[in-house]
């Protein structure tokens, strides 16, 4: 395994080991009403279930704290999520659901360009102050 790129976090929210295939959403997100917590899928089909999923935030209803949750209860969570920044809803959810919780604010679009740049990337995370892309 070869290290692509190292992205510091700016701040972590629920620690955790994480090591996935990424996933990008470009907008934020609603959990209450477009993410499936019985099929681990958005509304545009992105299935989001063991994955790294990066998107810049949520927006919206305090049930998507209970989609989060679901997203656990259900087995389709994703390994861990990372953010440009988290607003309360979707930190209870990731604490309710101990799914790991990383904001990287002033590395965001690096990490987005990076990742998008590769067909397959991996998001590696152990109990430190930066994320590691590899293939």
């Amino acid at each position: 395994m070869r290290v692509l790129r190292a992205i510091r976090i700016d701040k972590i929210i629920v620690d955790g080991y994480c090591k996935a295939e990424a996933v990008i959403i470009d907008h934020k997100i609603s959990f209450f009403g477009e993410v499936n917590p019985r099929t681990g899928r958005t509304s545009e089909n992105i299935y989001i279930g063991g994955k790294t999923l990066i998107f810049p935030g949520t927006r919206g209803s305090t049930v998507g704290t209970y989609i989060i949750y679901g997203l656990k209860y259900y087995g389709h969570a994703p390994a861990c999520m990372i953010v440009q920044e988290a607003e309360p809803i979707l930190i209870a959810g990731a604490i309710l659901a101990d799914i790991p919780l990383f904001i990287v604010k002033q590395e965001y679009e690096e990490l987005v360009k990076h990742v998008k740049k590769k067909e397959q990337s991996i998001i590696l995370h152990e109990s430190s102050r930066e994320v590691l892309i590899v293939e």
